[in-house]
């Protein structure tokens, strides 16, 4: 009997677990969060924690990352753009689209069309040429791509790639040449200076304008409705538009027209022309709607899931899915079968013709050196995200074991561009003859600010008086090496040269890694980088440590270096000898992008408006709701790869807003370091013996 209740309440169990686990099985949800009032993770999350719901979080760096995520098997569905789509397939990652994810009942997202005025005598595609062109212009690439908004250029201009105008010119010179006037109002370039300059050598693109002086976003003809104007306020003879504001434009739907549809045209792709108040609008290129994607094996269960949440109760479970995936605005439409992505993006008429126009023959490339697999595989999501958006020129990605390595490949070039941390920087311009194109531009509380650390309580006040301390430094040939060499100059507290030699002798017995012939003086292994310093100092080692002052937070935040939690700010004291121009000797941004030294300005410029390009899209200041890749962010659970995570933005000068006016910047230091000469003593000295030996001379001359 008893063996019996055994094996009955054995069999319950049993079946319980079997339940409970069936039960407990979610789908993943993979959540990217944007900015503001977009952070949608923290709100409806929780709420999928509940027993009954059949779904959970699973949160991603940008939508890229939730790509490889689903590809892990890490989650089971998220939404995607179609440009998401491009770059996934260029990177031969495959998933299933299930469901389309709609705000109206049109087939796609938007339409691109040409309207042309039928008084310019405008018959086909070919009569273009010599015509006034109202363009939508630039500004806003997150919704309108440059690839979809200089489709019809493309189309039908003969592109040049002369060699010795960039990538950039060379389009905006065939335009310039193809049409008698244009307005394609805002940015050409991201470079302020330079845009100015290609506008002041190209002006008939912006002659259209209402201001054609200034060209610019704020211009009446600029915009998705700027270019419709332009042409019925009689300026331009053919305008490239979409064509839900075509319609609008011209009342041909509710709303209130603009101007009337007589004596307007569409122009299409075939060489012919059909009314704009028709029945068959001809439609040049579309941007299909957002998809929700997902693992193959779970695509079925997946569509049918999502299918299952319409008209939900607003507090419920589902309504959360609901609004962690958009579409609280939004209709849910069956893709009907399931697709793969090339199936779905052959159906939209111009989406994947335009992206894959050729670019320039021989291609132009930029390569880019990384130092680790994992900085490789970012660099390489980078460069298909650039494609896709139409950054030119195009990307490439190489690897090197380090960044020594990476700097004598771009010297010798078999490499292009290479980030360097500032440690490097004075062995980037003096061996390898390299020179800095952009900056990672941070905030105060990020620089790297080369400060004097003492343990608390010591009573040292300056600089001078710190001859015969035993000193720890990161490494010789670093930032704060250099930065005290060039300080101890400046004060004349050097009395020899060579000033390494010096600045030894000035200090007493100190670690210096890296230091020629250093043997002697500690384990330079256990002391090396900026926590070897201060752990130098905290053992005794050492009576001062030159590090970054923000070094100092991190190592008592680091769990390795502060495990029993000992280690306190407290401990530490920085020598500051006037706080009115801060107590840093110098100060220098977190790294930046080197090049090598005799590069054209041709190639400077476009490989900076390249960066400028990819920061404007991909970092703190991406427009659209949440980002397709973050530069400037954690990549596969890793941090500061290939950009280091606190960068606030790239730019050609190492501050983050012109008004900064921190002083001492260590690579004014580099650039003025002068040539070693004897102290004063010395060279009275010498001067003195030279006399006596003249004098002796002249004496047995005479």
């Amino acid at each position: 009997m008893t063996t019996k209740i055994q094996r009955t309440s054995c069999v319950f169990f049993v079946a319980l677990f079997v339940l409970s686990c069936a039960y407990s099985e979610k789908f993943k949800l993979c959540i990217v969060d944007g900015r503001g009032g977009f952070k949608r993770s923290g709100r409806y999350c929780p709420t999928l924690d509940k027993p009954e719901s059949k779904a959970e979080c699973v949160l991603g760096i940008d939508r890229l990352d939730c790509l490889r995520k689903i590809a892990k098997g890490q989650a089971d569905f998220s939404v995607f753009t179609p440009e998401d789509l491009v770059t996934a397939t260029n990177s031969e990652i495959e998933v299933l689209l299930t469901n389309e994810l709609r705000y109206t009942e049109t087939k796609y997202e938007y339409e691109v069309v040409a309207v042309v005025q039928d008084s310019a005598g405008i018959a086909s595609k070919h009569d273009l040429k010599g015509k006034k062109f109202c363009h939508p212009g630039y500004g806003y690439e997150t919704d309108w791509t440059r690839i979809l908004s200089n489709y019809l250029e493309a189309s039908v201009i003969p592109q040049s790639c002369e060699t010795k105008f960039t990538i950039t010119e060379n389009r905006i010179r065939a335009s310039s040449q193809f049409f008698k006037s244009a307005c394609k109002a805002g940015p050409w370039v991201h470079n302020p200076k330079l845009d100015q300059e290609l506008k002041q050598k190209y002006p008939n693109l912006c002659a259209l304008c209402d201001n054609p002086s200034r060209c610019e976003g704020s211009d009446k003809y600029w915009g998705r409705r700027g270019s419709l104007f332009c042409l019925t306020d009689g300026a331009g003879d053919v305008s490239w538009a979409r064509l839900d504001d075509v319609r609008l434009h011209f009342g041909l739907v509710p709303g209130g027209p603009e101007s009337s549809p007589e004596g307007y045209s569409f122009l299409c792709p075939d060489g012919t022309t059909r009314p704009v108040n028709g029945t068959n609008p001809c439609i040049w290129v579309v941007k299909p709607w957002p998809v929700v994607a997902t693992k193959r094996t779970a695509a079925q269960d997946i569509q049918e899931f999502i299918a299952s949440l319409s008209g939900a109760d607003s507090f419920s479970w589902q309504a959360a899915v609901l609004s962690l995936i958009e579409t609280f605005h939004m209709s849910i439409n069956k893709l009907e079968p399931i697709e793969p992505i090339e199936t779905f993006l052959e159906k939209a008429t111009g989406f994947l013709n335009a992206n894959s126009f050729s670019g320039c023959h021989p291609p132009r490339t930029i390569r880019i050196c990384t130092t680790s697999i994992i900085e490789n595989a970012k660099c390489s999501w980078l460069r298909e995200s650039a494609a896709v958006y139409g950054i030119e020129p195009d990307l490439d990605c190489l690897k090197a074991d380090n960044t020594t390595h990476c700097m004598d490949a771009v010297s010798h070039k078999a490499a292009d561009i290479v980030m360097v941390p500032p440690d490097l920087l004075n062995e980037a311009i003096q061996k390898y003859n390299l020179k800095s194109l952009f900056y990672e531009t941070v905030n105060d509380n990020a620089k790297y600010l080369t400060v004097a650390v003492t343990r608390n309580g010591t009573t040292i006040n300056k600089l001078e008086d710190l001859r015969g301390y035993k000193a720890c430094f990161p490494a010789f040939d670093g930032v704060a090496w250099n930065s005290v060499v060039f300080t101890l100059r400046d004060k004349n507290l050097l009395r020899s040269c060579p000033y390494t030699a010096a600045a030894t002798s000035f200090f007493g017995s100190s670690c210096i890694p890296g230091l020629p012939h250093n043997e002697k003086y500690c384990d330079a292994v256990s002391y090396r980088g900026e926590f070897g310093a201060l752990r130098c100092l905290l053992d005794k080692k050492g009576d001062v440590a030159f590090i970054s002052k923000n070094s100092i937070v991190d190592f008592v935040n680091s769990p390795i270096e502060n495990k029993f939690g000992r280690i306190t700010p407290e401990l530490f004291s920085v020598m500051c000898e006037k706080k009115s121009e801060g107590c840093h000797l110098t100060w220098s941004p977190v790294g930046q992008a080197m090049v090598r030294s005799n590069s054209t300005t041709l190639w400077t410029e476009d490989t900076l408006d390249v960066f400028l390009q990819l920061d404007s899209l991909f970092g703190r200041s991406y427009k659209s709701l949440t980002t397709p890749l973050q530069m400037f962010g954690p990549y596969n659970g890793k941090s500061d790869i290939l950009f280091h995570d606190n960068t606030a933005r790239l730019r050609n000068v190492p501050m983050v807003r012109n008004l900064d006016n921190m002083q001492r910047l260590y690579q004014d230091f580099l650039v003025d370091n002068k040539t070693c000469v004897p102290s004063s003593s010395s060279s009275s000295k010498c001067i003195v013996f030279v006399l006596f030996i003249c004098v002796y001379f002249a004496i047995m001359w005479y």
